[in-house]
């Protein structure tokens, strides 16, 4: 997936900046809106806070923030809660957490309070995990 690579691209260009307007940032694969982005180049981070919409080919997310970790190659979003639709025909979900994590391995980690909606079948755990490519649900309580 090509879209936490056009993240990094965006902490390349905007090194130490901190915007406190509405933002977006947009590639091929993935828009990003908040209220503001800031760069922590030292820890290798870029901050997304308030309002916080995502939007890739395979997903919708809403939450207050989002941290994307440029050496882990992660972004997690919390929110009281963060929501997450699919934006798949084949594979329709919806979900809410305290805690979103997703990489470019396509899986997708609802943490602390975890609900999920997968084919008509209401799950509810502590975490659940899945996979965007193959379908499968672990849950951990």
């Amino acid at each position: 997936m090509r879209i936490l690579d056009s993240i990094k691209t965006l902490s390349l260009i905007c090194f130490f900046i901190a915007l406190d307007v509405n933002a977006e940032f947009t590639t091929n694969t993935l828009t990003i809106n908040s209220l503001s982005i800031e760069i922590r180049r030292n820890e290798n981070e870029i901050i997304f806070n308030g309002g916080v919409f995502i939007k890739s080919k395979d997903f919708e997310i809403n939450a207050d923030n989002a941290i994307y970790n440029n050496k882990n190659k992660i972004v997690s979003v919390s929110g009281a809660p963060s929501r997450i639709n699919s934006t798949y025909e084949d594979n329709i979900f919806i979900g809410s957490a305290d805690r979103i994590v997703f990489s470019e391995t396509n899986e997708v980690q609802l943490i602390g309070n975890a609900q999920m909606n997968y084919e008509n079948i209401d799950i509810s755990s502590n975490e659940i995990s899945f996979s965007l490519q193959d379908g499968k649900i672990t849950t951990n309580n």
